[in-house]
């Protein structure tokens, strides 16, 4: 069956394939799905396609940390526009999530394609970025909102600061990730944002983030162009991504 069969009304359903998929859309909305996704997921196919959990369900890694639900994991794939694979549990059953931003119809979707595991994975397949092996945006998202979860329940703070180089080559971007990596504490998430961009979180308990962006700008090889945001956790990951591109474009 080829992806665009899956194209249907909302909460179209379709079935007679042996891995589970979803396609959901620009807002995160499931357009369709196979009934096999809803069973994977410990699901029915009603909850699924209209967003509702029974009690006790979560989304977590194969750690055990909380994950965000299918519907923000495709937006953030959708965001990033690039493809990530996230190992994941649901229902006590051990599965993989491959995720992939796809044009149909001349509108922006998400592919999610749900396949059970029944051996170990690599869990930080699609999570880093190739070049520098940082990792990509999936992945920081993720980390920003534990960070924001974090400074919210602590009456902290968390920081995103973004770096963007001019015209780097790899070997730049290469050197630029291990001086950052090197050169900020192992609780700093380093990330290739996009691009020459770069993007460090940071939890502190006071303050603002000047101090840390003054940092991040003397670990790089010149003066990159910055915009940097902190929250006491109660924006969403969204808000502080979007101020901070505001920031960077000032």
């Amino acid at each position: 069956m080829s992806t665009a069969e899956l194209v249907a009304p909302a909460h179209g359903r379709v079935d007679g394939l042996s891995v589970g998929v979803l396609l959901c859309d620009g807002h995160g909305g499931v357009r369709a799905l196979t009934a096999h996704a809803a069973r994977l997921l410990g699901l029915t196919d009603d909850d699924l396609a209209r967003g509702e959990r029974p009690p006790g369900w979560r989304l977590v890694d194969d750690l055990g940390a909380p994950l965000p639900d299918l519907p923000e994991l495709a937006l953030q794939v959708l965001r990033a526009d690039t493809a990530a694979t996230v190992a994941l549990v649901a229902g006590g059953r051990r599965l993989l999530l491959e995720l992939s931003p796809v044009v149909l119809r001349g509108h922006r979707h998400a592919l999610a394609v749900l396949r059970p595991v029944h051996t170990d994975v690599v869990r930080d397949k699609g999570l880093f970025d190739p070049v520098t092996g940082l990792p990509n945006r999936i992945l920081l998202f993720d980390r920003l909102d534990q960070a924001l979860r974090r400074a919210r329940v602590r009456g902290a703070k968390a920081t995103l600061v973004l770096a963007e180089l001019y015209r780097p080559d790899e070997q730049m971007l290469s050197a630029t990730a291990a001086r950052l990596s090197g050169g900020l504490s192992l609780d700093h998430t380093v990330a290739r944002y996009a691009g020459a961009t770069f993007a460090i979180v940071v939890d502190h308990l006071a303050g603002s983030g000047v101090p840390i962006a003054r940092r991040v700008v003397g670990l790089c090889p010149y003066p990159p162009r910055t915009g940097w945001v902190t929250s006491d956790g109660t924006h969403t990951v969204h808000d502080v991504v979007t101020k901070a591109e505001k920031e960077l474009r000032a």
